[in-house]
């Protein structure tokens, strides 16, 4: 039978390996940047998405361009 002593010894070594007030304090605080973080974050999503919109119409014009029987004015198959 093991005695209280190495429970105890047990628990506070697991606390000390895996510190579960820090983790809750990193957590918060993470969670706060991220959300101090989140409008500039989406500003150049929305950027990404205008340049990736705008490279797939220049890709649809230079194929109507070049070869307007084959496409007839369709777009591509859109993938976002």
């Amino acid at each position: 039978m093991a005695s209280p002593q190495l429970y105890l010894t047990l628990a506070k070594n697991f606390f000390q390996r895996n510190n579960p007030v820090e983790t809750l304090i990193m957590g918060t605080i993470q969670g706060i940047y991220n959300l101090v973080t989140l409008k500039s974050r989406m500003k150049l999503l929305k950027y990404r998405y205008m340049l990736e919109t705008q490279k797939l119409e220049r890709i649809e014009k230079t194929l109507n361009e070049f070869n307007p029987y084959e496409n007839l004015g369709a777009k591509m198959h859109r993938t976002f």
